[in-house]
């Protein structure tokens, strides 16, 4: 694993960050699922929002932190999602780009060009168990950023 930049882990989340990540959680509030799992990188500020997007879900998912989503290449990431236990349907994956660009275009094979700041996918994987996921097996189902329908 490469070294972590300090200064950068430890950021804090903007203002502007904060209520990005509150409109990326109601965002989430009003898919037609519940998440029940948020994976995330422990930085700071992927914690702040974390929290920023706890405090919009009626529900209170489980949250692991985990320094393999900080800095991680898109294998590193895989091999965490085929290690997500199988009692979870519903997971969201907080890290970093390019990390989770990358994760995204090998999952569904869509070159999209990365993530914006709290950008989020919404994937439908294909397969019964989640040690089975592999590179072109998720669908995307829907793409939100905050501010993308405000023009």
């Amino acid at each position: 694993m490469p070294q972590r930049n300090e200064r950068d882990f430890e950021r804090r989340l903007s203002e502007k960050g904060k209520s990005e990540s509150a409109l990326l959680g109601e965002y989430l509030q009003r898919l037609p699922f519940k998440i029940d799992t948020i994976y995330t990188s422990p930085s700071v500020r992927t914690l702040q929002t974390c929290a920023e997007i706890i405090q919009q879900l009626e529900i209170s998912p489980r949250i692991i932190s985990s320094e393999e989503y900080y800095e991680a290449t898109r294998n590193v990431m895989m091999a965490a999602v085929n290690r997500v236990d199988n009692i979870f349907q519903n997971v969201a994956i907080l890290a970093h780009n390019p990390s989770i660009s990358h994760l995204y275009e090998y999952l569904t094979g869509d070159s999209q060009g990365g993530f914006v700041t709290a950008g989020c996918a919404w994937l439908q994987v294909s397969a019964d168990q989640w040690e089975e996921v592999s590179g072109g097996m998720a669908e995307t189902k829907d793409y939100y950023y905050p501010g993308m329908n405000s023009k």
